[in-house]
């Protein structure tokens, strides 16, 4: 199997399971959201932002070492060495999650009174806080394993360990939520994060079973992900030669990106507290500040971030690949994965956001009964091609060896977030926290556009990238938003079918504008037909 086509495989396996767990935890934040209520939503983002932090602690940036280690340390080794320095990599890599892990957990449990009631200024989220502090290690070394599966092209383990994850998840919190709902809303909030935390127990396991399978069956003649000659091999920073060189070479990875982390992290969970006290300085009680908080993170990003599952596969895999090109020395396909990363990324999110735009109303009746819901949605949308295209040169970027800067850009945004929640919250309410969004996404895309565009060498191409997107968008969402208005007989405002027809008859028009206007064209069609038949 070709390099191309055993990514495209994996990438679309990938996506598959993706879209079938944001499927279902879309459909499950619905359910969720309708228990708790648009304030026990915004507690518990505020429970989640206080826990990413300790997440971040926990990984400590093991993931992305994982996945360059076992990808660089491999492709330069010899054949019968590969095996050798992966057992180095791996429990190196073990030893630090132990550490990350325990430590995290331990902080967060002994912390968790003074976070809850000093810092989120709620005494429910405490308990809440206690029990996802038993999660971290579980977390910290399925993220180092997530890294490693990616790294050796076997993603479906990845996948299958997450949907199974999900599915406990969803199972778990619905039967607590029945028991908890009637009698106490503290409780219903407990029954959500102990759903969760379970299933992240249960997803690390998974992993840890399909991993002990791929040691006895890959460790013994571990392939590099494909033969290097010496023409093509180059000088990899990273070194797995003794088990000391490999603890100092996963550390020399990890731990600049994590000290970065830590503070970026630090920044975000600093902006999400503030959320809510902002809000009441512009004049909403407590609990109305919650609620459109809740409404915003809980309900009108998980639907932003909904069609993502589509492209977001092949931008994470990009970093073994270009990794790999990297070591190699190869330019030339570094910049032809760039150019096409953005010419992708661009017809796809300008085609979301259109519809997005479109049907936001729609949207937010049908699945959160809330017509603040869908104002959000609306307002998020023209940015979503930026959020899109962002996380995916920010995957490009690390695996070009640029994670350092990402993390710089990373920090200078969230510090600028910090800020103007801080002066623009109190004085536009949660208008002024969703101009907030907009305003530092552009700023991260803009400085980590220009540095990819620098360091891989790629030359914009505006005409295609943007400007045939935009006017098949525009068009096919003004001409179905008209049939709709005006031919009022042909939807039914509360039918989840005819608004999905609608969507897909949206999502066709704009494709076959793209290809009336060249923005997708016969040679696209070509191309993947003779990745797969090669």
């Amino acid at each position: 199997m070709t390099a191309a086509k055993k990514y495209f495989t994996n990438a679309l396996l990938m996506t598959a399971a993706a879209l079938v767990m944001r499927l279902v935890s879309v459909a499950f934040n619905v359910f969720v959201s309708r228990r708790l209520g648009a304030d026990g939503m915004g507690l518990l983002a505020l429970v989640s932002s206080a826990y990413g932090f300790a997440v971040t602690f926990a990984t400590s940036g093991i993931s992305l070492a994982v996945t360059r280690m076992t990808a660089e340390c491999v492709l330069v080794a010899a054949p019968g060495d590969s095996p050798q320095k992966l057992r180095r990599v791996m429990s190196a890599t073990v030893k630090y999650c132990v550490f990350f892990g325990v430590t995290g957990g331990l902080s967060l449990f002994f912390g968790a009174d003074f976070i809850g009631t000093r810092l989120l200024g709620d005494d429910s989220t405490v308990r809440c806080l206690r029990l996802l502090s038993f999660t971290l290690l579980p977390t910290s070394l399925c993220s180092a394993l997530s890294g490693y599966f990616s790294a050796c092209r076997r993603v479906w383990k990845n996948a299958f360990s997450d949907l199974t994850g999900q599915i406990l998840k969803i199972f778990l919190t619905s039967a607590l939520l029945a028991t908890a709902l009637p009698q106490r809303s503290d409780r219903a909030l407990i029954a959500v994060v102990g759903g969760g935390a379970v299933a992240e127990a249960a997803s690390f396991f998974v992993s840890l079973i399909l991993y002990m399978h791929d040691r006895r069956r890959y460790f013994a003649a571990a392939p590099a992900p494909q033969a290097a000659s010496a023409s093509d091999t180059a000088h990899t920073e990273l070194s797995a030669d003794s088990p000391r060189d490999a603890a100092r070479s996963l550390c020399g990875a990890a731990l600049p990106v994590a000290l970065s982390s830590y503070l970026r992290s630090g920044l975000v969970t600093l902006e999400h507290m503030l959320i809510p006290y902002a809000l009441r300085r512009s004049g909403s009680t407590y609990t109305q500040s919650l609620s459109s908080y809740g409404v915003v993170h809980g309900m009108a990003m998980p639907v932003i971030m909904f069609p993502y599952a589509v492209i977001g596969p092949f931008s994470s895999l990009l970093v073994p690949e270009l990794s790999e090109s990297r070591a190699r020395g190869q330019t030339a396909r570094i910049r032809h994965i760039a150019d096409c990363v953005f010419r992708v990324t661009l017809l796809f999110g300008i085609g979301v956001s259109g519809i997005m735009v479109a049907f936001s109303h729609e949207l937010g009746e049908l699945l959160y009964h809330s017509e603040e819901a869908g104002y959000y949605i609306r307002m998020l949308a023209p940015v979503i091609p930026v959020m899109y295209l962002d996380t995916a040169v920010d995957s490009m970027l690390k695996g070009l060896g640029e994670q350092l800067f990402c993390m710089r850009v990373n920090i200078a945004d969230a510090a600028l977030s910090v800020a103007m929640v801080w002066f623009l919250v109190p004085r536009l309410g949660v208008a002024g926290y969703a101009a907030t969004v907009v305003i530092t996404e552009v700023f991260n895309a803009s400085i980590s556009i220009w540095r990819l565009l620098t360091v891989a060498d790629v030359k914009p191409r505006l005409l295609s990238w943007t400007m045939r997107p935009v006017f098949a968008s525009v068009l096919s969402a003004t001409t179905i938003r008209f049939l709709i208005d005006y031919i009022p007989r042909l939807y039914r405002a509360d039918g989840v079918i005819s608004c999905s027809l609608f969507i897909t008859a949206a999502a066709a028009m704009y494709v076959f504008m793209l290809a009336a206007t060249d923005g997708v064209n016969g040679g696209d069609a070509a191309y993947i037909r003779k990745i797969f038949t090669e």
